[in-house]
């Protein structure tokens, strides 16, 4: 009979002997949750933008695509004028959601989505935006 050392009992070469390896095969292969790469979750991005109003040729990018799931906190200033978010198609007037001023918005937005914003005000406005990971259920996979 092979001893203990033999087997590989206790070698933490082998996922078996892990404690922290999860056992139970994948729903996608290679991959793994996320921050497992860097050791640490995802920080939360706190950041100001400023929004394009429409007369400029494109809305302006708040958000950029990445491959996590993402909750969005926008706040839009306390003035007479609006800010309107929306996907690369519908960031405009007619078709973008107007953020209620001074007020926090909450959109959560899946993977590789960005959002984009325009105002209808004269000038350039700061929306203050919040970017924090969903990180319960996102998978990210090493390309």
């Amino acid at each position: 009979m092979r001893s203990a050392s033999q087997m590989g009992f206790g070698d933490p070469s082998t996922p078996s002997s892990v404690a922290s390896d999860n056992l139970v095969p994948r729903t996608q292969p290679n991959s793994v949750e996320l921050g497992h790469y860097t050791g640490a979750p995802p920080q939360t991005q706190l950041k100001n933008e400023l929004v394009a109003p429409v007369s400029a040729a494109t809305p302006t990018c708040i958000v950029p695509a990445t491959t996590q799931n993402r909750f969005v906190t926008l706040t839009a200033p306390l003035v007479g004028f609006s800010i309107f978010v929306g996907d690369s198609s519908g960031a405009s007037l007619t078709q973008g959601i107007a953020l209620p001023p001074g007020l926090p918005y909450e959109i959560t937005l899946p993977g590789n989505q960005a959002l984009y914003a325009v105002t209808d005000a004269p000038t350039y406005l700061r929306v203050r935006v919040q970017v924090a990971a969903a990180i319960t259920g996102d998978l990210e996979r090493r390309l």
